[in-house]
C-alpha cells in the first residue's frame, strides 16, 4: 500500500470484512450472492495480510 495509508486502512478492512460476513450469513442472501461474497471477502483479506506484512 501507498505511504498514505494508516491505522484507517486497517479499520475500513477490517470493517468491511466484519460487514461481508454478516451478509454472508444473512439466510436471504441468494447463493450467486454469497459466492460473490465470499470472493471479495478473500480479496479484502488477502489486502489486510500484505497491509499487515508491509507494516
Amino acid at each position: 500500500m501507498s505511504e498514505e495509508t494508516g491505522p484507517d486502512t486497517e479499520r475500513h478492512l477490517r470493517e468491511a470484512l466484519r460487514q461481508l460476513g454478516e451478509a454472508r450469513d444473512d439466510e436471504d442472501l441468494r447463493k450467486t450472492h454469497s459466492v460473490a461474497l465470499e470472493e471479495v471477502e478473500n480479496t479484502v483479506s488477502t489486502v489486510l495480510r500484505e497491509y499487515e506484512q508491509d507494516e
